[in-house]
């Protein structure tokens, strides 16, 4: 999904950005309030809301496939997230590609990307994705036999949502998803949303006005980035209040999707992953991932030393991985 580079390409990116970093630290307040600048969840194309019919897919994508990669984002990003110049391009004509472009090269997955306000809780978004993805199925201009699916961060917890829901109302769509990939997913939550929130707590809690007023701005903080502390994939509102337990339960009551592949990506601060620095903050926002539940093979985790968060998602060695995992799945 290469993006132009004219000028007004480039202020409609500088736009995008600016308002999914709002929506990130605010978007539920936005979307609750009825704001304009609340982020409508769909798939994008050329920065633009596609509208889901056959004849405006085929213009898009003219020799569609029966294999699709859905692309979902992190936190206050969008789906310029994804694009990255190989390293092959380094030293030429710079060519933005992203993983679901590559995957389109190698296999002939047709790709879409998702644009969604992150500041809603992870069930809400887990819900319209669903309702989206099936959406997406019914109008396609032919039969999906295959879906692949990529998350960074949230989008991974996004991802595992929409699939819970797809089962409990028998969505076609998640019967046609073989692999998943969560790049840098918080599964078993992230400590930087632990720590804010025991901040905002303790600036609460103290006697002194202006540190509970630095306290309550801090708690003001979106759903959605509050759902990162224990990665809370069902109905989150009344967690939020401090129900710990009710958190963790909801967390584990929701099953990996049974029937696809299922693997983790991780990166780490430091180059040694037995550094300090990569023990104590993984890629900086997300632990190093681990065998969640024995849910997932260790073949299907791969960690990144060196490799940041947001890196994650735009590293061709991480792409290398993905196809030779997808290769692997693919001829058994």
């Amino acid at each position: 999904m290469a993006h132009g580079s004219t000028d007004s390409s480039k202020t409609s990116n500088w736009a995008a950005w600016s308002i999914s970093l709002v929506n990130g630290f605010w978007g539920d307040y936005l979307h609750d309030h009825g704001n304009g600048l609340a982020v409508e969840m769909a798939l994008y194309a050329h920065n633009r809301p596609l509208t889901l019919t056959a004849e405006r897919l085929v213009a898009l994508h003219p020799q569609p496939s029966p294999k699709l990669c859905i692309l979902v984002h992190g936190l206050s990003c969008n789906e310029h997230l994804w694009s990255f110049v190989p390293p092959q391009e380094a030293d030429s004509q710079p060519e933005q590609v992203d993983y679901g472009t590559l995957l389109q090269a190698e296999f002939g997955c047709t790709p879409f990307y998702l644009r969604y306000n992150t500041g809603l809780s992870v069930a809400e978004n887990g819900k319209s994705l669903a309702i989206l993805l099936q959406t997406l199925c019914d109008c396609y201009p032919i039969k999906v036999e295959e879906m692949v699916l990529i998350g960074h961060s949230m989008g991974g917890l996004v991802l595992r949502s929409a699939c819970h829901y797809a089962r409990q109302h028998h969505e076609s769509w998640a019967k046609r998803v073989t692999d998943i990939f969560y790049l840098g997913t918080p599964h078993d939550g992230a400590d930087l949303e632990r720590v804010a929130y025991s901040a905002a707590g303790a600036l609460q809690a103290a006697p002194n006005s202006i540190t509970r007023l630095v306290g309550k701005a801090l708690n003001s903080r979106s759903r959605g980035i509050k759902n990162l502390r224990y990665g809370t994939l069902l109905e989150p509102d009344v967690i939020d209040e401090g129900w710990d337990d009710l958190a963790h339960h909801h967390h584990r009551a929701v099953p990996w999707l049974p029937h696809a592949r299922h693997y983790l990506v991780g990166g780490t601060l430091n180059g040694n992953p037995a550094h300090i620095a990569s023990v104590l903050f993984g890629d900086g926002l997300v632990a190093v991932p681990n065998n969640v539940n024995k849910a997932v093979p260790v073949e299907h985790i791969r960690l990144f030393p060196g490799i940041r968060h947001i890196q994650l998602a735009q590293r061709w060695e991480v792409y290398e991985q993905i196809a030779a995992w997808y290769r692997q799945g693919e001829s058994k």
